[in-house]
């Protein structure tokens, strides 16, 4: 007989056994495998549906506190919680250019500006003076054969 979350009652992994236990093994192995297909289609790029894209965020933190768990792959859940974020800001960015293009508007924000007051001009002339001109690279020397 199954419980509400669909796991047997003796199945939930119990802190208190350690980490010899076997039922916390065979946790700990099916949590890995998850991990390290979740990891494949995050680094890959692939096209994750979204039911599973929503749970992927509760999966890693359950990953992450998991005491039992080793360091190593707590470590690696906290990396593959990043590059979720980081695609999702990514995925972000990119939608709202592609709206800016369909509406018409710009995608980049640049001033471009005719006068510049005169202290603006005296501070870039002293930063450009107080740069040294570059010296042209020296050429390598081939290193010498043994025979």
């Amino acid at each position: 007989m199954q419980s509400e979350g669909g796991i047997m009652p003796d199945e939930t992994p119990d802190p208190r056994r350690g980490k010899g236990d076997t039922r916390d093994l065979v946790s700990r192995r099916e949590k890995t495998l998850h991990l390290s297909c979740l990891e494949r289609a995050v680094y890959g790029g692939w096209d994750i549906p979204a039911p599973a894209a929503q749970a992927a965020p509760a999966f890693l933190m359950d990953v992450m506190n998991d005491p039992n768990m080793d360091t190593r792959t707590r470590v690696r859940a906290v990396e593959v919680m990043a590059a979720l974020s980081r695609d999702r800001v990514d995925a972000t960015v990119q939608l709202d250019r592609i709206y800016r293009l369909e509406d018409g508007t710009a995608t980049e924000r640049v001033e471009i500006t005719a006068d510049m007051p005169d202290g603006a001009l005296e501070a870039v002339a002293r930063s450009i003076a107080g740069v040294a001109p570059a010296e042209p690279p020296k050429p390598c020397r081939k290193p010498k054969r043994k025979f």
